[in-house]
């Protein structure tokens, strides 16, 4: 089953937010995953929060794989330094 990675957020430093997604790509790369989404978004109801990235993944072992690497921790750390917000972790939806 997919997993997916869910990056909900404000950005708080604009001048370094052009950073992640060219230093997330190689990481993605490695655990083949795949951008479904990474925009602006309009909330509707709720959130406050106006940006999204989703990532998916083929399984939910590799998206935790994935969130719990090395590269990605470093990432995270500069993602907290120039964003506020929250990361989810979820499978895909399954009807059986």
């Amino acid at each position: 089953m997919s997993g997916y990675l869910i990056y909900h957020y404000n950005i708080t430093d604009h001048s370094k937010i052009d950073q992640l997604g060219p230093l997330s790509r190689s990481i993605l790369e490695k655990y083949e995953g795949e951008i479904i989404s990474a925009s602006g978004v309009r909330v509707l109801e709720g959130s406050t929060f106006s940006n999204i990235v989703i990532y998916k993944f083929k399984s939910m072992e590799i998206a935790k794989a994935f969130y719990e690497c090395e590269e990605s921790k470093a990432l995270s750390k500069l993602r907290n330094e120039v964003t506020q917000g929250i990361v989810l972790f979820t499978p895909a939806y399954h009807t059986e």
